[in-house]
């Protein structure tokens, strides 16, 4: 498996960034707790070429990660799939 992992960050201005970075961390307990301190934080932090960038979770309309964490916070619902509005 890859080690590069990435987020897609649309933001409520009709903007978005992606970004790349390493497999944070291998114990998949540990990196769902951090999944879920993502979530509940006012903001994102990255590393990203030496510097630091932080985002204000209020501007940020949605997240896409890829690969999928192995391990999900507890309020995740798994096995969906994404529908266009003319198929439901």
């Amino acid at each position: 498996m890859s080690n590069e992992r990435s987020i897609s960050i649309f933001f409520t201005d009709g903007s978005n960034l992606a970004l790349t970075f390493p497999k944070q961390d291998a114990n998949p307990h540990l990196l769902a707790r951090r999944v879920q301190t993502a979530l509940d934080s006012r903001q994102l932090a990255f590393e990203i070429e030496n510097e630091l960038l932080v985002i204000p979770t209020n501007n940020i309309k949605y997240l896409q990660m890829s690969p999928c964490p192995e391990m999900l916070p507890e309020t995740v619902i798994v096995g969906g799939a994404i529908k266009s509005p003319d198929e439901a």
